[in-house]
């Protein structure tokens, strides 16, 4: 996204900024590209199999989601300014903490809680971006690639550290300090949705979603997390333990599928978008459904790499065309969003755990074709939901 799209002003004439966002966006990219890409040597480190580390992630992400679930209405009471500054500064301290600890059952811990405050960042971060961008659907895909362009950044560091003996750790504790700064700039910045708004409850995530006619939306929303966590995570843990090239190709497909996915965002997004939002999840989501396949079935070591990337690049259009498609038209849609993340969560917390245990009893790749069936559904949801809300004179 140009620089120049980062600044908007709203209806109301207050001049915002999506700066702090976007350094958010990166950092928060860094942090989980670098996850991904030593997911093996964390598991390794807590000496559990692919079912309990799966389950160990999805009890973060459970947290997540229940953060997620009243962190909308906390971000439309207190404005994205402020609450996007006390997480990502708890985030961070936790982030560094976890860096800095090597007692297994501690590390396991704050694992847990540092996803579990993570989402919250993760929500902010998006009702900012959705507050400001959501009627250019195109241009909100293209400033989720800030995310992607981290991940590429933080898979690629995270790959050069483990190949020369040097731990992770140090990825993490780069991005908890920097992290910490951007949390000191968030409070203060004029952000969309910056200000406090309405008094929003903090609970009724499915009545609202329910009122609005968005439960379809949202299950789709829930699904495709499910798809993009999953392919991060379980896609390059495949290719690291399958295939004999090993560390090699699973660290180069991780760095390129980010990359991808930035660059889809970029260029592909704004066009996929372009005839509706819904038309750009089905594009994306049918993409990743014939890369998963690919990453499952397909021979060799270079064609399920390939595979990876073809299905990070369409399975990251969904996130942000989804939002787009549900948060168009309203000014703060933060309950809203926070509604949709909810159920995200839901599909984040629960991927890692059913991939996990399919993987556990019928084999890694028997829960990757999985993966590819759950994309399909997202390709056909959003284009069977029909917004009903009245069109105004």
């Amino acid at each position: 996204m140009p620089f120049s799209e980062t600044r908007a002003v709203r209806a109301s004439g207050t001049a915002t900024t999506l700066v702090p966002v976007a350094a958010a966006f990166v950092v928060f990219g860094v942090f989980i590209g670098a996850w991904d890409v030593a997911a093996a040597d964390i598991e390794r480190t807590l000496g559990v199999s692919h079912g309990v580390f799966g389950l160990l992630l999805s009890a973060g992400l459970a947290g997540g989601g229940l953060v997620n679930a009243v962190g909308g209405a906390v971000a439309e009471r207190h404005g994205t300014g402020r609450v996007l500054g006390a997480s990502l500064a708890l985030w961070s301290a936790l982030v560094l903490a976890a860096a800095a600890t090597h007692d297994r059952f501690a590390f396991a811990a704050l694992i847990v809680v540092s996803f579990t405050v993570g989402g919250l960042v993760d929500l902010v971060m998006n009702v900012a971006a959705t507050a400001a961008l959501a009627d250019r659907p195109g241009a909100l895909v293209r400033f989720h690639a800030l995310f992607n362009a981290g991940g590429a950044f933080g898979g690629l560091v995270a790959g050069v550290m483990i190949a020369n003996q040097v731990s992770y750790r140090w990825a993490w504790a780069a991005t908890g300090v920097l992290g910490l700064a951007i949390a000191a700039i968030s409070w203060r910045a004029p952000l969309p949705a910056g200000g406090a708004g309405e008094d929003a409850p903090l609970g009724g995530t499915i009545r609202l979603l329910r009122d609005e006619h968005l439960l379809l939306v949202a299950s789709a929303f829930a699904v495709g997390a499910m798809v993009e966590g999953g392919v991060a995570l379980w896609g390059v843990l495949f290719l690291r333990t399958h295939l004999a090239s090993g560390l090699g190709v699973a660290v180069t497909s991780a760095v390129a599928a980010y990359s991808i996915a930035a660059l889809a965002r970029v260029f592909i997004g704004p066009v996929a978008g372009r005839r509706s939002a819904a038309h750009g999840v089905a594009v994306g989501a049918g993409a990743a459904a014939v890369g998963v396949l690919v990453l499952a079935l397909a021979s060799g070591s270079w064609l399920p790499a390939f595979g990876l990337v073809v299905a990070a690049a369409g399975v990251s259009m969904c996130w942000p065309l989804l939002m787009a498609h549900a948060g168009a038209g309203r000014e703060r849609p933060g309950a809203i969003v926070g509604g949709l993340a909810a159920f995200g969560y839901v599909g984040l917390f629960a991927g890692p755990t059913i991939v996990g245990w399919v993987a556990a009893a019928a084999g890694l790749k028997t829960g990757l074709l999985l993966l590819s069936v759950a994309a399909v559904y997202v390709a056909i949801a959003p284009n069977v939901h029909r917004d009903r809300r009245p069109v105004a004179p």
